[in-house]
């Protein structure tokens, strides 16, 4: 141990000795260290840290399967109340099963102020899955899930200031969305759902039990998900079988709504929280690796390159008696303090980069609050250090180790085998980053260009200047007619506002959260039982496809007649829907009955007109059959509300709260969107910036490689060099010479990183959109790129070899 701690003495002091040495090779581990390590805390806190629940590898996920009608396809769709139920009640291989849903609610104050929050409708058992109780007061009972109750259980926070962090608040009551209810339950600070992470209030499902065709009695209408926690000794795949029985016998009980509910999926709840992220993460961390292997080259180049400057030290210590493992041990431990004080500001960097990310991160990345700098972090950091230090040290103090302590100490032999066997070593470092260098800015460059061809899709409709909202309108105060005259209302004084061209409303407004799939029939075309065909639909204003500026391609838009209640049952389709449902034929005349019509499930409405397709959730999509239903003959609920700007519409968002204050104060205003892309591009866009962003550097510290190994040749070989221009050597000959050999070491780099560029982009196909994994143009020109740089690396120490001096070169010599 002695010992030891006089190597790591005599480390600092070498470095100390070496500061412009000690600032590059810190430097350049830091960014290397500092993007590994920000890019583990986002793996860690998304896919390898547990769930915060007691026994989390016991918690699952139940999907319904549902078979695409007329394709055959098997896609997981949520569950209705009624099949949960017998789900619930029927399974054995759960100690418990519960659904929850995200519910939006009003909470009102005493001073007639009101805010939106978030909140969930779970049914009886849902804390008791989870393994986590209220703090205060109780869990919800099953008789509570019955039409007409009102009890919630309150987060701590909204408990401490709504409640006034009262000890005795069990009992009381709050109001939320104009209904009063009864606190039951407190839950402790620490509880967070990841998937509802910002819920505040949990509320039983009473509310789906009531009014006339009450979405909780039908069981045809999926909405909710499942979770629950396995019973001791059963695996997943029992539960599974056992679930696959219970529902082949509902689909044979219940033929008209289940017939296509083929199965139940069951997985792991944090595999069904991440849903498809592993792939993203896995290459971007992948990527980061490799920028990482290219920060441990170059410094394992200056390494070398300062070895060799230290070769007459290494070797009188030698000559002195230091065994060969005594100097491999020095110079790797000075290698490690070169690494740890690279890890320790890779860490600062890291925290940096991650106050930073928030800004930059995709909303719909799950876990993101999770996302810090912990134990685990910090133990990533470390081995990081360790290991690099390690790599990066292993060669030069192997190579130095191997001095003959006599060629050493005689300056006249400058140019021996050794230099050679050093420049060998140089080489493949040189040519192995440039491999990996190469391998980023391909990928970034797929990246750059699914991204650019992502934003040049035509969503199919004016998306510039729009701003969308939601207005918070309580059902008990608003249903019927009310919603209609509140949300007509709210339409005619947004319309006046100086510089608003139009408003109107709809649900669900394309790319702005939302979607809805809906049963119809055709008229005429009988379906066997249970196999009504599905499309996207929408309830919309009269003047919807107007304001948004979609085309129409046949027929007639709405009219004020069709937003009128009682009026014609009428319905507009999108193009997609006609080629799919109407193929070789005119869809217009045509009649539809739709599931939203809800009194009257047979009535049937006729198709006026056709509309270009529109992107509705993201704009990767593929165009998806939709119709549309005015709004006033199906009023399903508050809609969202959209109006077209004349300048910025962030400038408008006090304007429509301060209007929506005027006519009711206590109704909130939330989900505004001013950029309706912002989310549909959000993940393409992070994973594009990162790579790019390790691309550039990767760049850098290629070209900074390559730069460096030319510079150390040109320095050993000085006295060739004036030799060859003393003796009637051109200068271009000089100049060609050293570039030769930079180009030479470029392109071997270039070919192994093109050969492993074929191999794995294949990898990155999934996060690509409408762009081939192996893309020619992409190849061409990132190879082009760093070819360029590699160019301009080498001309740097070349052009000083070709002006050497030669009478002083070889005086000096």
């Amino acid at each position: 141990m002695f010992t030891v701690m006089q190597d790591v003495r005599f480390a600092f002091r070498q470095l100390r000795k070496s500061l412009g040495f000690t600032l590059m090779a810190t430097l350049t581990l830091a960014l290397g260290i500092g993007a590994a390590t920000a890019v583990f805390s986002l793996v860690d806190a998304v896919l390898l840290r547990p769930l915060n629940f007691p026994r989390p590898e016991r918690i699952v996920a139940l999907d319904s399967l549902r078979q695409t009608s007329g394709e055959g396809a098997v896609m997981p769709n949520d569950v209705s109340y009624p099949n949960f139920f017998d789900w619930r009640d029927k399974a054995k291989s759960f100690r418990s099963m519960a659904s929850w849903q995200g519910q939006s609610f009003t909470l009102s104050s005493s001073n007639g102020q009101a805010q939106r929050i978030d909140g969930m409708a779970v049914s009886a058992e849902f804390f008791r899955v989870l393994g986590v109780g209220p703090a205060l007061g109780r869990e919800f009972a099953r008789d509570e899930e019955r039409a007409g109750n009102r009890s919630v259980i309150v987060s701590h926070g909204l408990w401490q200031s709504a409640l006034n962090g009262d000890a005795g608040a069990i009992g009381k009551t709050i109001q939320l969305s104009d209904e009063t209810y009864t606190v039951v339950g407190v839950m402790p600070s620490s509880f967070e759902f990841p998937n509802a992470p910002d819920a505040k209030v949990w509320v039983t499902p009473s509310q789906a039990m009531e009014g006339k065709n009450a979405s909780g009695t039908q069981r045809g209408w999926n909405q909710l998900s499942a979770i629950g926690r396995l019973a001791d000794g059963v695996s997943i795949a029992q539960a599974r079988a056992e679930m696959q029985t219970i529902q082949l016998a509902l689909a044979a009980q219940y033929p008209d709504d289940n017939k296509l509910e083929t199965a139940v999926s069951v997985k792991p709840q944090l595999e069904e929280l991440v849903g498809d992220v592993h792939r993203p993460l896995g290459i971007l961390f992948g990527a980061v690796c490799f920028l990482l292997l290219i920060a441990c080259a170059n410094v394992a180049g200056l390494l070398l390159t300062r070895t060799a400057a230290r070769k007459s030290e290494l070797a009188l210590r030698s000559a002195l008696g230091a065994t060969r493992l005594e100097i491999v041990r020095q110079l790797l431990v000075e290698s490690l303090a070169v690494s740890f004080l690279g890890g320790a500001a890779g860490l600062a960097l890291a925290s940096a980069a991650l106050r930073v990310a928030s800004q930059f991160l995709p909303n719909d990345l799950p876990r993101l609050n999770e996302l810090a700098l912990n134990a685990r972090v910090f133990g990533f950091s470390l081995a990081a250090s360790l290991v690099t230090g390690i790599l990066f040290g292993v060669l030069p103090a192997w190579r130095s180790s191997r001095l003959d302590p006599a060629l050493a100490l005689n300056d006249s032999t400058r140019s021996s085998t050794a230099s050679r066997g050093q420049n060998r070593l140089h080489s493949l470092l040189v040519i192995g980053e440039t491999a990996l260098g190469l391998m980023l800015l391909i990928g970034a460059g797929l990246l750059i260009r699914s991204f650019d061809r992502l934003m040049s899709v035509d969503p199919g409709f004016n998306k510039d200047h729009l701003i969308a909202f939601r207005v918070g309108m309580p059902p008990k105060r608003f249903q019927d007619d009310r919603l209609l005259q509140l949300t007509q209302r709210l339409q005619e004084r947004f319309a006046k506002v100086p510089g608003v061209a139009s408003s109107t409303y709809g649900f669900p407004l394309p790319l702005a959260g939302g979607d809805m799939s809906i049963s119809f029939t055709i008229d005429g075309r009988p379906n066997a039982q249970g196999e009504d065909p599905t499309a996207r639909a929408s309830v919309v204003a009269a003047n919807f496809f107007q304001s948004l500026q979609m085309p129409l391609r046949r027929g007639r838009l709405f009219s004020e007649l069709d937003a009128r209640k009682g009026s014609a049952p009428t319905m507009i389709v999108n193009q997609a829907f006609a080629n799919r449902f109407f193929p070789g034929e005119d869809a217009l005349g045509k009649r539809i009955a739709s599931g939203l019509s809800s009194d009257d499930k047979s009535q049937s409405r006729e198709v006026v007109g056709v509309v270009g397709n529109v992107v509705r959730t993201s704009l990767a999509e593929e165009p998806k059959p939709e119709y549309f239903i005015p709004f006033e003959q199906v009023p399903l609920g508050p809609p969202v509300f959209a109006l077209r700007v004349t300048g910025d519409p962030v400038k408008y968002v006090d304007t429509v709260r301060a209007v929506v204050a005027e006519i009711d104060p206590s109704l909130p205003v939330f989900g505004v969107r001013t950029n309706l892309l912002t989310r549909s591009t959000a993940q393409q866009k992070f994973q594009t910036l990162l790579i790019s962003g390790f691309a550039v550097i990767a760049l850098a510290l290629s070209a900074i490689g390559l730069y460096a190994v030319l510079s150390y040749m040109v320095e050993q070989r000085t006295m060739e060099l004036g030799l060859r221009i003393a003796l009637g050597a051109q200068r271009g000959n000089v100049l060609t010479l050293i570039l030769n050999r930079g180009m030479a070491l470029a392109v071997a780099g270039l070919v192994v990183g093109l050969g492993a560029s074929f191999a794995l982009t294949r990898y990155m196909a999934t996060l690509l959109f409408a762009t081939k994994a192996v893309d020619a143009g992409t190849f061409a020109g990132m190879t082009a790129l760093l070819f360029g740089v590699s160019v301009i690396a080498c001309l740097v120490p070349a052009y000083r070899a070709s002006r050497l001096d030669p009478m002083e070169t070889l005086r000096s010599q």
